[in-house]
């Protein structure tokens, strides 16, 4: 006898285990509820900067276009004490910039991310095979602090060859906002795409489409990855800096052209950098209602 799968529960590969854990789902089978979860902290920096708007607009998959100034912000983040990972934590690197998505029956202005890099694997294939995001590895330690001198600093690497750094300056107690850097320009949107199976590997995808976590049409408002409420924050602004190293093949091997592509878009001014500490409930980080958009 085969196995069956239940459609009511998520599966990824290897599928002949059964329902497979991860942020959107406990042992077993079934959505987490809140007190399974705990509580959870973070912190998390980023810096935005003008940018080439030409090279910006390279990046873009088909029915987008580059909104407003082409502001690129790069995040770096810490999340601790993640229920799904049974009290264990990662780093992650976002870049995302403002667009504008215009399907065959609706528009959408948010922000699109074309990569980002984590730290746990576990993180890397449910986010790639559930929620379509550009995901890939790096080894990211944790954000590093001088109090007295008022920095803080992160990193991202693959097996010793350091391709990012970031690093604030003169930070200052901004007061406590609920909201992350960046929350307040829409939307955020992957281009999900998973190549066609086959011997010569060039017969284009199976998968290929936009997600969000903007609410279907006609819905009254759109639906946050992250949903706040219960949390504590603590925001600084600070002055910073970022720095992509170009690699080599023999370097970074599967993501030099990654890295040397973020490399290329020149920083042009930086317009503003933040910092954001938060804590609560854990459940709100990971449960991301997402959707598929209808065609450009």
């Amino acid at each position: 006898m085969s196995i069956t799968l239940n459609p009511e529960f998520r599966y990824r590969m290897p599928v002949s285990f059964g329902p497979a854990p991860g942020p959107r789902q406990k042992p077993g089978g079934g959505m987490w509820v809140p007190e399974e979860t705990g509580r959870m902290n973070a912190e998390w920096m980023a810096v935005t900067y003008r940018t080439d708007p030409k090279k910006l607009e390279a990046l873009l998959p088909p029915g987008m276009d580059l909104r407003g100034e082409p502001l690129l912000t790069v995040s770096c983040a810490w999340f601790k004490n993640l229920y799904w990972l049974a009290g264990r934590g990662y780093g992650i690197v976002v870049v995302d910039f403002p667009v504008t998505y215009r399907g065959r029956m609706e528009t959408l202005e948010g922000t699109f991310c074309p990569v980002l890099w984590e730290g746990a694997p576990d993180a890397i294939m449910t986010g790639r095979d559930e929620l379509g995001f550009p995901k890939m590895f790096a080894d990211i330690p944790q954000i590093t602090h001088d109090r007295e001198l008022g920095t803080a600093a992160c990193s991202a690497s693959w097996m010793g060859f350091k391709f990012f750094d970031i690093t604030l300056t003169d930070l200052i107690d901004a007061g406590n906002e609920p909201a992350l850097p960046g929350a307040d320009n829409g939307p955020a949107m992957y281009y999900k795409y998973v190549p066609r199976t086959s011997i010569g590997g060039c017969e284009g995808a199976d998968v290929a489409y936009v997600t969000t976590a903007a609410a279907p049409p006609g819905t009254g408002g759109r639906v946050g990855n992250i949903n706040f409420d219960g949390f504590d924050f603590k925001r600084w602004s600070a002055k910073g800096t970022v720095a992509w190293h170009r690699a080599t093949f023999e370097q970074l091997p599967l993501s030099a052209h990654v890295v040397n592509g973020m490399a290329n878009l020149d920083i042009l001014e930086v317009t503003k950098v933040q910092m954001v500490a938060f804590s609560g409930p854990g459940i709100a980080v990971s449960v991301n209602t997402m959707r598929a958009v209808e065609p450009a």
